[in-house]
């Protein structure tokens, strides 16, 4: 049974905060968004499980942090980020999309190609809390799978749509290699807000650790990302992908 965040919040209490803590995370029904893909979810806290992390913060040490696109590659958009992030000389996490990665897997290629790191995002983007574990489990392989085809990359860390994932399902991104990641900026960048409220939504919440949520799939966020990037880079953030800024999602 998936936790509401109210029950999250009194199980956290009562276990206390930490990367020794039981895994954790709950889903909250997604919104239609007419994009096709639609989402609404919050952050789990960080929290570990035996074989498997679930995290949605790095450590501070030298103002780091991680940018990191959902739901492509986008032909025509995804190549506008990568331009943002090349002419700075940054790197980002892309979790992609398995299908989408099928449909278009040079451009899949070239993300690995510029220096970033590719993660799982499923295949079909459903909410997988609400699956049972094959069909999870059948997710998380075939994006892999597709991923690796693509780039010659296996995905070391997978982000679950809408942030639906159980405490349950942990054993099963285990049996991928993968380890657990949401986000503690959440940029809501889906619903199309505005320019100006993307950016001042990552300008005014990004603290040394956040891992920032974003979209390679409207026109909307490539074109303000220069503007967020150097944004960033005033206020001497370091950039980072996810496993340089968390290693290994398994233990030694």
């Amino acid at each position: 049974m998936e936790l509401s965040r109210r029950d999250f919040l009194q199980k956290l209490a009562v276990l206390g905060a930490g990367l020794a803590a039981p895994a954790v995370a709950w889903a909250v029904p997604a919104a239609p968004t007419g994009s096709g893909i639609a989402r609404r979810a919050a952050p789990a806290a960080a929290s570990g499980s035996p074989g498997v992390r679930f995290v949605n913060h790095g450590p501070g040490l030298g103002r780091r942090i991680a940018v990191t696109f959902d739901d492509g590659p986008t032909p025509g958009v995804t190549e506008k980020v990568l331009a943002a992030l090349r002419e700075r000389g940054l790197s980002a996490t892309f979790f992609m999309i398995g299908e989408r990665v099928s449909a278009a897997p040079s451009l899949a290629h070239r993300v690995r190609e510029e220096g970033h790191e590719i993660g799982n995002h499923s295949y079909t983007h459903p909410q997988l809390g609400r699956l049972p574990a094959p069909q999870v489990l059948a997710q998380l392989e075939r994006t892999q799978a597709a991923i690796e085809q693509a780039t010659g990359f296996r995905p070391r860390w997978m982000r679950p749509p809408y942030g639906s994932f159980r405490p349950a399902q942990a054993l099963l991104a285990a049996q991928e290699g993968l380890g657990v990641v949401l986000w503690s900026v959440d940029t809501r960048d889906w619903a199309r807000p505005g320019a100006e409220r993307i950016r001042e939504t990552v300008l005014t919440q990004t603290r040394p650790g956040s891992i920032v949520l974003m979209h390679d799939l409207h026109l909307q966020t490539a074109e303000v990302l220069p503007s967020i990037l150097d944004g960033l880079l005033e206020r001497g953030f370091a950039f980072t992908t996810i496993s340089g800024f968390l290693g290994s999602p398994q233990p030694a």
